[in-house]
C-alpha cells in the first residue's frame, strides 16, 4: 500500500488495520494530485479509507483520486473520445459521472492490482510484498497444521538448493506428483530473493514465453526484509510480547463464555511491513 511517513518502512496493511506495525503510527499521506494531507482511517468509521482496485493506492478523501498515473483516468479519456462529438457536457452533463460508473464497473469486474515486477530480480509483485511473507511464516511455524507440514515447505526449498550452480529448470521439473505447483512457486521466488536462483525470460518454439529458473549462488537480496516476521498480541489491549509468551499480563480473566475465569490468550498474525522493502512504485510492468 505504501511508505510509512514515520519509519519509511514499506508496508502492505491487512483489512481494516490502520497503523505501521513497525513504529505503530497511522498511515498519513499527502495527495499527489491537490496537495491535501490525510490518515488513512476514517474519522467516523475508524476502517480503512477505500484502496482504488486497479492500482492499489488509497483514494484521497479530498479528490477522490488515487494515484495519477492509474489506468481508470487513461480509460475516463479514451471513452470520451470515443463518444465524442455527439456525446458532450453540453448536451449530457452527467456525461462525467456516467464515464466514471463504466470505469467503476470494469474496476469491480475480475481486475487485480497491476502486474508488475521488483526491479532488483524481477520477482512479481504479488510474491515480493505478500506471499513469500507466508512461506517464510510457516517455515516459523505460523499457519501450519502440524511439525510435519512445516518440514514439507521446508522441503521444497531444499529441493532447489541441493541442485548444481548454473542448472536450468522449470516448475514442473521438480514439481512432486500429488503436489500443488503453485506450493513450488511460491519458493522458486522465494528462493530467487535469497540468491538460490535467478529468473531468465525465455520463449518456446512456439514463441511463447515463460520462466526458466537458473541455479546460482548470489546475495540475499538488499531489499529483502524478515525482521520480526510474527507478532504476538493481545487482541483486547493490543500489547505485543515475546513470541514464546502465551497469556495477556494486564487484561482481566475472561468474564464469561467457555473461557470464563481464564487469563486471555495471546494471538499470532504476520506483520504487515512488506517483505521485499523495494518502493512500490519504481516495481516495473511485466509477467505475474
Amino acid at each position: 500500500m505504501g511508505t510509512c511517513w514515520n519509519c519509511n518502512i514499506e508496508i502492505t496493511l491487512q483489512e481494516n488495520r490502520t497503523e505501521c506495525d513497525n513504529c505503530g503510527k497511522t498511515l498519513f499521506y499527502k495527495c499527489n494530485t491537490c496537495k491535501g494531507e490525510f490518515e488513512i482511517k476514517d474519522k467516523k468509521t475508524e476502517k480503512q479509507l477505500e484502496t482504488c482496485k486497479l492500482c492499489g493506492f488509497f483514494r484521497c478523501p479530498h479528490c477522490n483520486v488515487c494515484k495519477y498515473t492509474c489506468k481508470r483516468y487513461e480509460w475516463q479519456s479514451e471513452i470520451m473520445k470515443i463518444l465524442s462529438p455527439e456525446f458532450n457536457f453540453m448536451t449530457y452533463p452527467k456525461l462525467k459521472e456516467k464515464v466514471e460508473r463504466i470505469i467503476c464497473y470494469i474496476e469491480n469486474s475480475k481486475l487485480t492490482i497491476e502486474r508488475k515486477n521488483c526491479p532488483e530480480r524481477n520477482v512479481p509483485i504479488t510474491y515480493a510484498k505478500n506471499k513469500i511473507k507466508s512461506l517464510l511464516g510457516r517455515f516459523e511455524g505460523y499457519g501450519v497444521k502440524d511439525i510435519e507440514d512445516q518440514s514439507a515447505f521446508k522441503k521444497r526449498i531444499e529441493e532447489i538448493t541441493d541442485k548444481e550452480s548454473g542448472e536450468k529448470f522449470i516448475i514442473s521439473d521438480i514439481r512432486e506428483k500429488g503436489s500443488y505447483g503453485q506450493e513450488y512457486r511460491d519458493a522458486f521466488n522465494l528462493c530467487v530473493c535469497l540468491g538460490r536462483i535467478k529468473i531468465q525470460r525465455v520463449k518456446n518454439e512456439k514463441g511463447i514465453e515463460y520462466d526458466l529458473f537458473v541455479r546460482c549462488n548470489n546475495k540475499i537480496c538488499p531489499f529483502l526484509n524478515v525482521k520480526d516476521l510474527i507478532i504476538n498480541y493481545c487482541t483486547k489491549c493490543k500489547k505485543r510480547y515475546e513470541l514464546t509468551d502465551t497469556y495477556c499480563n494486564i487484561c482481566p480473566p475472561y468474564k464469561k463464555g467457555k473461557n470464563q475465569g481464564e487469563q486471555r490468550k495471546l494471538k499470532k498474525r504476520l506483520n504487515d511491513k512488506d517483505t521485499c522493502q523495494a518502493y512500490r512504485g519504481d516495481f516495473k510492468y511485466g509477467r505475474d
